[in-house]
């Protein structure tokens, strides 16, 4: 009788516990998107859901979905692959996922069969009291994993918009011994809430990576910390979406027989700063800068900006040229829906001078990208030995709501 008794009183303490630790887990919508049945998947971002997780489930929350395939990237660089098939009716989620440490994540990948109509796919986060409370913005230390890059460098003028909406901020070669270099990056980029840094050529070791902000604050995102050459960095964390004074990097090569290493540095709009609701309106007049490249002198160059998120589109651009006046032939502006808007034209323009503004036959749209023609001017009068002297022009097109 007294051993029934022991035992029963074990397993309500046992079932207590196991309601405790339930309790203390709860489930946290880290992102929606709308999964197509044309069978191309989706790619969510939830790098910006707070705190770190412990697993993720997956929710049809409108619709079902066929799924073959669940790609979990944390924000070390490491990658879980759910390769099964799973079926989710109108409302089911799947169980846990990868569940075991407290871990940041920086997107989920779905991949469905193909069919008809289409799903709203929620991200569940599975989220402890304490993964709530972790924070990504303190400093980094040891090695910083990073995805694998080509080794190809990036010349792209300050405040280009790259594939996968990276703003590039600059870039520094990097010697054996210990370097100090500062980039600047200024307020008229925009806000920022996350860098992160691509090596190339050579193993690096940070002494210290360091954000200075405008106000004049500043945050150490990486201390005495390794990077492998041909990787990209995750992304680190800024105190909140901040315009961003300088980069400063004090760090070196690895000491062998490679080349010295380069380092360029990208950042990421705060949300909703392209937005026509957001925080990018209220600056410059509500003019924001969509991008820029540099201008060769011979021929004219034909570019292409990628413009980042901008929900509610934009209804006029105008364009700067930075360091060297520049001639201008077209300005071509392609939309995510409806015809190309054209604008041609065979203009000087001189630096720090606004040219236009080119307004939009439509109205306001969301701009997909825009290729822009135009070369760098020179001083004929110089003679043929010196008409290239000088840095290139640096052409800046802004958009405006």
């Amino acid at each position: 009788m007294f051993r029934r008794l022991v035992l029963a009183g074990l397993a309500i303490l046992a079932a207590g516990s196991i309601s405790v630790a339930a309790a203390e887990e709860k489930l946290v919508v880290m992102g929606t998107e709308t999964l197509d049945h044309s069978g191309t998947g989706v790619s969510i971002d939830v790098s910006k859901a707070p705190g770190a997780y412990r697993g993720i489930r997956i929710r049809a929350k409108r619709g079902g979905a066929d799924i073959t395939r669940i790609q979990v990237i944390y924000s070390d660089g490491s990658i879980h692959n759910e390769d099964r098939a799973l079926h989710l009716s109108d409302g089911e989620r799947t169980r846990a996922i990868n569940e075991g440490k407290d871990r940041f994540v920086d997107r989920v990948s779905i991949s469905n069969k193909s069919g008809t109509g289409k799903a709203t796919i929620e991200v569940l986060g599975i989220q402890t009291s304490v993964g709530a409370k972790k924070s990504r913005g303190s400093a980094a230390t040891g090695e910083i994993k990073g995805t694998k890059t080509s080794d190809k460098p990036d010349t792209a003028a300050p405040g280009t918009v790259k594939e996968g909406n990276d703003v590039m901020f600059g870039y520094q070669n990097v010697g054996f011994g210990i370097d100090r270099d500062v980039i600047k990056v200024g307020g008229d980029l925009g806000k920022f809430d996350r860098i992160r840094l691509r090596v190339l050529g050579n193993d690096i070791h940070i002494n210290s990576l360091k954000v200075v902000y405008v106000d004049g604050d500043a945050q150490d995102l990486a201390v005495d910390a390794d990077i492998k050459a041909n990787t990209k960095t995750r992304w680190f964390e800024l105190k909140g979406d901040r315009f961003i004074r300088e980069i400063q990097l004090l760090y070196r090569s690895k000491p062998n027989l490679k080349a010295q290493a380069r380092v360029e540095v990208a950042g990421q709009y705060a949300r909703g700063w392209l937005g026509s609701g957001g925080e990018g309106r209220k600056y410059n007049e509500g003019w924001v800068l969509l991008g820029a490249q540099t201008a060769g002198f011979t021929g004219f160059d034909r570019d292409t900006i990628t413009v980042g998120e901008n929900e509610g589109g934009f209804s006029r651009l105008h364009v700067i040229a930075k360091d060297r006046a520049i001639t201008l032939r077209e300005i071509r502006v392609k939309f995510f829906s409806g015809p190309d808007e054209v604008f041609t034209m065979r203009d000087r323009v001189d630096p720090d001078k606004p040219y236009g503004p080119l307004e939009f036959k439509g109205g306001k749209a969301p701009i997909k990208e825009i290729e822009a023609r135009y070369r760098s001017r020179y001083d004929i009068l110089k003679g043929l030995k010196n008409v290239f002297e000088g840095t290139p022009a640096v052409v800046q097109i802004w958009g405006q709501h």
